[in-house]
């Protein structure tokens, strides 16, 4: 109905004195309509849900898992979750994904995690963790008796360089920091031969650029392990000069 609407105010019937709109002009102009109309506003946490795990955790049957994914839990709303984990024995997976959660978010759940006595699986990707909560995010999970295995760290904002704590992980099976603002891997993380699956894509910034289109954990591993220090030639010979 709209587009009839604006394709007859289009054509008019004034001597052209109105510049007539192309359909492109008019389908753009009504995807943006409809944009502004469906468009959610950012950030308004869900607390009605916050509450409900936050009861749960208390009740006399806490969950195995936790999942506020895509609830617009931001900073406050992350440290309200981590308080009513702090002792928990149950949770084995908390999902945290498309969230508001920051530095400060992710500081005070890592004060939940360390040496959490049953959680093997947080997920945290497409999120705004900088290096200062992923770095705390580490140290907590890589602390003696913890059990996490499996930490999901995508589409975050750590970075030029991965912070020297996950290089403690040694626990991890699975590790995804996948599309953040990575330059350089520590060579250190090469010696995390307890993973099975290890992700680095998306870094489109990250050297040497060839980390990326690796696909197996293993050989990925062996490239980490064996990257030359900056500014000198990989190890086995002279640097290629760029194509």
């Amino acid at each position: 109905m709209v587009l009839g609407e604006e394709a007859a105010a289009a054509g008019g019937d004034g001597g052209g004195a109105a510049k007539e709109k192309t359909l492109e002009e008019i389908t753009l102009e009504m995807l943006e309509q409809l944009g502004a109309a469906v468009r959610p506003s950012r950030h308004v946490p869900n607390l009605e849900a916050l509450n409900w795990v936050v009861g749960k955790l208390h009740s006399a049957e806490p969950p195995t898992e936790l999942d506020m994914e895509w609830c617009s839990v931001g900073d406050e709303q992350a440290a309200v979750l981590a308080k009513a984990l702090k002792g928990n024995t149950t949770v084995h997976t908390l999902k945290l994904r498309y969230n508001e959660i920051r530095d400060q978010g992710a500081t005070a759940l890592a004060e939940s995690l360390e040496g959490h006595a049953s959680l093997h699986t947080v997920t945290l990707g497409n999120n705004l963790i900088g290096d200062a909560g992923a770095q705390r995010l580490a140290s907590a999970i890589g602390a003696p008796g913890g059990k996490v295995q499996r930490l999901d760290l995508r589409y975050n904002a750590m970075g030029p360089t991965l912070p020297e704590s996950f290089v403690s992980l040694t626990g991890l099976t699975a590790l995804d920091i996948s599309a953040n603002r990575l330059v350089a891997l520590p060579p250190q993380v090469g010696q995390l031969t307890g993973l099975q699956e290890l992700v680095v894509s998306r870094n489109h910034n990250l050297l040497p650029r060839t980390l990326c289109s690796i696909t197996d954990t293993e050989e990925l591993l062996r490239a980490i392990r064996e990257q030359a220090p900056a500014g000198q030639p990989p190890q086995g010979g002279q640097s290629k000069a760029p194509e």
